[in-house]
């Protein structure tokens, strides 16, 4: 029983990684910085912004370049809670103090706050969602509780081992007279169907989250346009916070380093299917909504 549990305890945060690590993935990108200096690991920036809300951009003299890494407050806040001094470090030991005209801060949201303690929570949702679906699945092997005497236990377990095996023949047991077998059938409800709907109203609340298009309904009919357009009201906000403060990090972070960029920064959305080949798609009328965008 300790060893299922165990077992158990380990699939569950297998289960909850997993989701984890796909949502992360999915909410570090959805925006597109353009023309970062080449010492600047873009994905390495993303990361910072979902994980700690926040992330430093100076100019280095030895170097010769722009950097962007994470940081410490050091000291007192001005009047609206900005660090007027930080230390930045990096991965490799790199460590230096700033003051407020030597570096721009570039916030995850409007709220200054990590996304990613909320995406922690929607991935243990999702992983409860999912283990119980799946233990609702696995209850569908109809349990079977057999009635018998003591001294034939070990007999009956290996006659089930054969069945749990799909053997087609099983031969009678000796000592074993089955005609004094009690058999009860106990078979699960199922609840898997339902569970799988609450899991994507979960998966579409962290999608608006992060601000990723996602459209999820039941409705047979087909939507116009401005029916998608509202239903998506959520997310065009969630986009909003957390594009505006990129957007007013870069305007800063161009004016105040202009003369040491090659080509002024910008930030985008990563709107459009990766592909090798320009397409040029047409918005209709209508939208079937049996699709997900």
């Amino acid at each position: 029983m300790e060893q299922q549990q165990v077992s158990a305890k380990i699939t569950n945060r297998k289960t909850y990684w997993m989701y984890l690590q796909q949502m992360l993935s999915i909410a570090s990108n959805v925006f597109l910085l353009r023309h970062l200096p080449l010492y600047i690991d873009r994905d390495y920036v993303n990361r910072i912004l979902l994980m700690e809300g926040s992330i430093a951009f100076f100019y280095d003299e030895i170097l010769e370049t722009i950097l962007a890494l994470p940081y410490t407050q050091v000291g007192r806040l001005d009047m609206y809670g900005r660090p007027k001094k930080i230390r930045v470090y990096g991965q490799n030991g790199y460590s230096r103090y700033l003051d407020s005209y030597e570096f721009v801060i570039m916030y995850d949201n409007s709220w200054k706050r990590p996304l990613y303690v909320d995406i922690v929570q929607y991935a243990s949702r999702m992983a409860n969602i999912q283990r119980t679906i799946d233990i609702n699945i696995t209850q569908q092997k109809t349990n079977r509780i057999i009635t018998a005497d003591s001294s034939t236990l070990v007999s009956i377990k290996d006659m089930l081992k054969k069945i749990d095996y799909n053997e087609e023949t099983i031969v009678k047991f000796d000592g074993i007279d089955v005609g004094n077998l009690d058999v009860k059938l106990t078979p699960a409800q199922i609840v898997f169907d339902k569970l799988e709907e609450q899991k994507e109203n979960t998966w579409a609340e962290f999608l608006r989250l992060v601000g990723v298009a996602n459209l999820t309904t039941q409705k047979k009919e087909r939507n116009i346009v401005d029916e998608i357009r509202a239903m998506q009201g959520g997310t065009i906000a969630s986009r909003y916070t957390r594009f505006s403060p990129r957007q007013d990090a870069i305007d800063r972070i161009n004016a105040m380093f202009k003369d040491k960029l090659v080509e002024p920064l910008s930030i985008d959305y990563y709107d459009g299917e990766p592909s090798t080949e320009e397409k040029t798609e047409e918005v209709g009328d209508e939208y079937d909504s049996s699709e997900s965008i």
